[in-house]
């Protein structure tokens, strides 16, 4: 099973993978999937932010995030010594399994769900301190593999929606009682609460506009007070984060969309069709007909 898609015929899919289409450069998913380490270890960047993942550790992702997996042995784990890996970790001795699911999915389980939930679980999205949310997880797993495994059953896309449904409040419920195992920032609440709202303005508004003084004014904040928090961190500027992310998913509609280069430009706010492939040649060093072809 690939990472990329979900074919038109499946909600959702259940599989082990070694996530190898991560560690080609960053990726923007678009599906959302809850992913629990089975084997060796690793660093997932989610919206650059590092998470360290050896086994038993659970991750939850969403629609529009930016991935990009690390397996290079320079992680941290409760079995190392002075924090660092016993020895280098190769993409073969990887393996994680992974539940995706649609969007459509993902919209329905969280209908029910307070836009509080829903941002909780964007913050605290890995879990590798206690067993709990392990046990959670592969008990979810376990019953969901019983009818994944049956060729003729028609019923997972309802079945996949109340475990997500169960797994959703079930995880918000069990950080609010107990507060001692939501991550240690060392970034202040208040630059990481920032930086996530600039996030989740850029996975709405990309195709609107690329523009750091625009997603400052819809935070209320100047655009160098933006550029700190960004820079804070990431290490890098919002116009770099922005540049970035336009081009991840110009090259997913490029490779996916039957739309022409005009309709695309178009779509995306571009002033014309030369001054798009001009952008994406200067941060891709390719044309726009070269990824497509």
């Amino acid at each position: 099973m690939e990472l990329s898609e979900l074919s038109s015929q499946q909600e959702a899919s259940l599989f082990l993978s070694g996530l190898e289409e991560w560690q080609e450069g960053p990726q923007v998913l678009t599906y959302g999937a809850i992913l629990i380490c089975r084997k060796g270890k690793a660093r997932l960047n989610v919206n650059y932010k590092d998470w360290e993942l050896y086994e038993g550790a659970v991750i939850t992702l969403f629609p529009n995030d930016v991935v990009e997996l690390k397996v290079d042995g320079d992680c941290k784990s409760p079995e190392t010594e002075n924090g660092d890996c016993k020895s280098p970790q190769t993409a073969n001795n990887f393996q994680a399994e992974i539940l995706k699911y649609n969007p459509s999915l993902l919209r329905e389980a969280s209908l029910q769900l307070e836009q509080t939930v829903y941002s909780s679980l964007r913050k605290d999205r890995c879990r590798q301190d206690t067993p709990v949310v392990t046990n959670i997880i592969n008990g979810m797993f376990s019953l969901l593999k019983v009818y994944f495994d049956q060729s003729e059953c028609t019923c997972i896309s309802q079945l996949v929606l109340c475990q997500l449904k169960a797994f959703f409040i079930g995880f918000h419920e069990y950080l609010q009682r107990n507060p001692q195992y939501r991550p240690d920032e060392v970034k202040s609440y208040r630059v990481r609460e920032l930086f996530n709202r600039f996030m989740m303005l850029l996975e709405r508004d990309y195709k609107i506009s690329r523009d750091v003084n625009y997603y400052a004014a819809q935070m209320n904040i100047s655009s160098k007070y933006l550029t700190n928090i960004v820079n804070q961190v990431t290490g890098h500027t919002p116009k770099t984060i922005i540049g970035q992310y336009v081009i991840l998913q110009l090259k997913l509609h490029l490779k996916r969309s039957t739309q022409s280069i005009k309709e695309m430009a178009w779509e995306f706010h571009f002033a014309d069709v030369s001054f798009f492939c001009r952008y994406f040649k200067k941060h891709t060093g390719l044309t726009p007909q070269q990824i497509r072809s």
